[in-house]
């Protein structure tokens, strides 16, 4: 899926939503009670273009959208979470995406990383701090991400900080060559941006974001990834 993309200052906007793609936990239950199961019936169609779809849904006392992007990547399940998991890979597909770091942790199953969204002039940066964990199933081979905004650990600085940010993620194997990504996000970006511009902008997201994670994981480094698994068969990290 190649493409390429000029940004003016409305495409640059988009970065306010975007955040990195690293390893999460989650339960169904948690993520429901956030509005982002994508079994939920509310969810409408609004872009289905080289293979990625996007939707979008309302969320209940958010003028902003939910959004879900899916897509198969070509790409194996090992490849495409270590990029996720590698906080400095954001600069290299997340839109806007400026710095990265790991704060604390760094295990595949739980830790936290800041990172820094540039936006042009006059609009302020933004940045954050997430909580990253993950959860696999051994028996599916399943992994289901979960990402959320916290307060701490990085003093705050001039960008605007968000406060609002679910995502979840779930990855299943096709084979060994491809896997099916489904991606679920809602942010609340902080700041004096309209609602109405924020969900004109959030239909790229998804669709520009799962194309430049499938070129990034199939680099040499990360296409020779392999998961190591503990004693239950549950990933512990990557080889």
């Amino acid at each position: 899926m190649a493409f390429s993309l000029k940004m003016n200052i409305s495409n640059r906007l988009m970065v306010v939503f975007l955040t990195m793609f690293c390893l999460g936990n989650s339960t169904l239950m948690y993520a429901d009670d956030n509005g982002l199961n994508p079994e939920d019936p509310d969810w409408v169609l609004q872009k289905d273009q080289d293979g990625i779809k996007v939707y979008f849904k309302r969320v209940a006392g958010s003028s902003v959208k939910a959004f879900m992007g899916k897509a198969i990547i070509s790409a194996s399940m090992s490849s495409i979470l270590k990029v996720m998991q590698e906080a400095e890979t954001c600069v290299d597909w997340v839109e806007g995406c400026s710095e990265a770091i790991t704060l604390e942790g760094g295990e595949f199953r739980e830790f936290y990383q800041y990172a820094v969204n540039n936006l042009p002039w006059p609009a302020s940066d933004r940045d954050y701090v997430i909580k990253v964990q993950a959860n696999d199933d051994p028996q599916t081979g399943v992994v289901e991400i979960y990402l959320s905004a916290v307060e701490g650990l990085v003093p705050r600085t001039r960008n605007i900080r968000l406060k609002k940010m679910d995502i979840r993620y779930i990855l299943s194997p096709i084979d060994e060559h491809s896997t099916d990504v489904t991606w679920v996000q809602h942010t609340e970006p902080e700041g004096f941006i309209p609602g109405w511009l924020v969900n004109m902008l959030l239909l790229d997201i998804p669709y520009h974001s799962l194309t430049r994670l499938e070129q990034v994981a199939n680099r040499p480094e990360y296409r020779s990834a392999r998961f190591v698994y503990n004693e239950q068969h549950q990933i512990i990290g990557f080889e």
